[in-house]
């Protein structure tokens, strides 16, 4: 026999789980725009039925129910999309860092443009064509010497930019080794702090959510990979190294950077390569420019400086003939065009004459600022000729007048001759573009066309992983995300359950009421 109170208890359950479905429908709604949050569900089963006592079998068939509890309130939250997206975010970070550098060293070099480094060159290398037109013209003279300056501080200029492109991604590497062991660490307390609370049997969901959000943003810093023990705990491998196993907590260094094989440590780490391959690159074209081995024709009348070695025969004002590659002494005229080696731009200048007295050659038209090899860091317009630009080698001929020996200053072999490297080709340092010799123009314009390329290669690769990752996060939102349609939906259906359970109570009571107070009153 069942006790006389028992719809009474079976209706206060049904009221207990529906409120508590209402109390957590509450909470999902509240937190709809939480980040991290996965909405929760309440799970529900129905209590142990009671059997009908009795010294037999009772006649009375089935079980008699006794109603509903709450087994648990767990998050809806798929783990195999929280791996998915965590690889995604990895690359995601990745290439969204690499393709910020390549865009601010797009904007460095400037190209195309009417102010970038090939107009630059272009206004150098015509400042020696009107040269050439007029030697002894003074405003040719100060146009080379002056887009010479221009052609070295741009170059200064780009090294310097570069040079703080390197200085930011250094900061942010720092910057983001500190975010990340943080991060590692906000982790390590909310291991500890789950483990107490479901230890007791409880369901730590909001922790949960907390340390998943954390995971989630260390995935865009650095490749993880996560594992749960049994205890509810997280055990995190970063960039290779165990970082976090158990309470251990073992913090990443700026070599987390070389070692990440994605994340935004990992595009750090590329961008660093990216600014040194453009400055490489730009390093090969200036020292190539300036001191490359190249082959020049020197005109009829040259007056050789110093003793030289002619690639061809040559035949000297005296009717002599110098075989090739046999030594021409100084001072000597030739009558015939000359074939020789020279050291790049610097080389063949020193083989001309300046406006000086008595004429003079072996003066470099660049130098370098630290006496070492050419680069775009250190390469100067020699001090001598910004101050005195009579000194500017022009001519390939003198004269001896009253013992003094003066320039020619109607001729322009030499200033011919380094106009004409504008056409030459160069032999350019292997690797560095996909032109191993062109001119120099052609050079810059491989080292620019392979820079575009990079860069679109990554801004479409960046835009790709973008919509992979925005889709899996779509997919992990309609699985964890709080639908207000849905909850709307539930809050009427427990309302509904909850009104219902009230309703059977009520009536339970009333019937007892009539059993209490109105049975058993015949005859009074």
């Amino acid at each position: 026999m069942t006790s006389t109170f028992h719809g009474l208890e079976t209706s206060k359950r049904a009221l207990f789980v529906n409120t508590t479905s209402m109390q957590t429908l509450g909470h999902n709604i509240a937190n709809a725009n939480t980040e991290g949050y996965t909405r929760q569900r309440v799970n529900t089963s129905a209590t142990n039925p009671i059997w009908a006592m009795g010294f037999t079998k009772s006649a009375t068939p089935g079980q008699l129910g006794t109603g509903v509890q709450v087994d648990s309130i767990k998050r809806v939250r798929d783990s195999y999309l929280d791996t998915q997206f965590r690889r995604e975010n990895q690359d995601l970070g990745s290439w969204e860092v690499l393709n910020s550098t390549f865009s601010a060293i797009q904007g460095i070099i400037n190209e195309p443009s009417d102010n970038g480094l090939s107009k630059v060159m272009d206004n150098f290398w015509n400042a020696w064509e009107t040269l050439n037109r007029d030697p002894s013209l003074l405003s040719a003279r100060v146009a080379v010497s002056g887009t010479g300056v221009n052609f070295t501080d741009t170059l200064k200029h780009v090294s310097e930019s570069l040079n703080n492109v390197s200085k930011d991604i250094d900061a942010n590497i720092d910057k983001k080794v500190q975010e990340a062991n943080n991060l590692i660490a906000n982790i390590n307390q909310l291991n500890q702090t789950i483990r107490k609370n479901e230890g007791l049997g409880d369901n730590a969901n909001d922790y949960r959510d907390q340390r998943d959000l954390l995971v989630d943003k260390l995935s865009s810093i650095v490749d993880i990979t996560v594992t749960e023990s049994a205890d509810g705990m997280y055990s995190i491998v970063a960039a290779g190294a165990t970082v976090l196993d158990g309470e251990n907590v073992t913090p990443l260094t700026n070599d987390a950077a070389q070692a990440a094989t994605s994340g935004q440590l990992h595009g750090y780490a590329q961008s660093l390569d990216e600014v040194q391959k453009i400055r490489d690159q730009l390093n090969g074209m200036v020292k190539t420019l300036v001191t490359g081995t190249t082959k020049v024709t020197l005109e009829n009348g040259y007056v050789t400086p110093k003793n030289m070695t002619a690639l061809n025969d040559v035949t000297l004002k005296d009717g002599s003939i110098i075989r090739a590659g046999n030594i021409i002494p100084q001072g000597s005229t030739i009558t015939s065009k000359m074939e020789v080696e020279v050291n790049g731009f610097n080389g063949l200048h020193e083989l001309g004459y300046g406006l000086t007295e008595p004429a003079t050659a072996g003066i470099p038209f660049f130098v370098t600022s630290d006496g070492g090899d050419f680069t775009i860091d250190n390469i100067r317009v020699n001090p001598e000729i910004v101050k005195d630009t009579n000194k500017i080698a022009a001519s390939s001929k003198y004269e001896t007048i009253g013992g003094v020996n003066k320039t020619i200053r109607g001729n322009s072999d030499i200033a011919n001759a380094l106009a004409g490297l504008r056409d030459n080709v160069f032999k350019f340092p292997d690797n560095l573009t996909s032109l191993s010799q062109g001119t120099t123009d052609d050079y810059f314009r491989a080292m620019t066309g392979d820079l575009g390329i990079r860069a679109s290669n990554t801004e479409r690769n960046f835009n790709n992983q973008q919509n992979m990752t925005d889709s899996l996060q779509f997919s992990r939102q309609s699985v964890s995300g709080v639908s207000m349609d849905e909850e709307m939906s539930d809050m009427i259906r427990f309302q509904q359950a909850y009104n219902a359970a009230a309703r059977a109570m009520t009536t339970v009571d009333e019937m007892l009421d009539r059993i209490i107070n109105n049975m058993g009153v015949v005859g009074r």
